[in-house]
């Protein structure tokens, strides 16, 4: 069965990157630019994996990561970073992330990611 799969971040091509292997792995992608776009989207919609950028335009990904993990079927949240930063990783982490990927995100760590947070 396909899975919804959001994406927060304010970076078209990673966005579009995540969203085309997201779709040929079969699976539905929904993208949002901004904090306030990605809580809109979580609050109507159910997503199995949130791909989640920790700096987004309007605010730290990671101060919306509580609202993502309180909807009663919560989905896996798997941090993108693209400064490195191991403690903010962690952070995310001990806040109930799934895991964390580096930019630049290369197709085979997507998938990897992907396949397996869904399972």
């Amino acid at each position: 069965m396909a899975a919804n799969i959001l994406i927060i971040d304010d970076d078209i091509l990673v966005c579009d990157s995540i969203s085309n292997v997201v779709r040929h792995t079969g699976h539905r992608p929904v993208h949002a630019n901004d904090a306030k776009e990605g809580l809109a989207k979580i609050r109507s919609e159910t997503f199995d994996v949130v791909f989640l950028y920790v700096h987004l335009p309007d605010g730290p990904g990671l101060d919306i990561l509580p609202s993502i993990l309180e909807k009663p079927a919560s989905p896996e949240v798997i941090i993108i970073t693209g400064y490195g930063d191991p403690d903010g990783a962690e952070l995310a982490i001990t806040e109930g992330a799934w895991s964390y990927v580096e930019k630049p995100l290369s197709v085979r760590d997507i998938k990897l990611f992907l396949t397996r947070a869904l399972q």
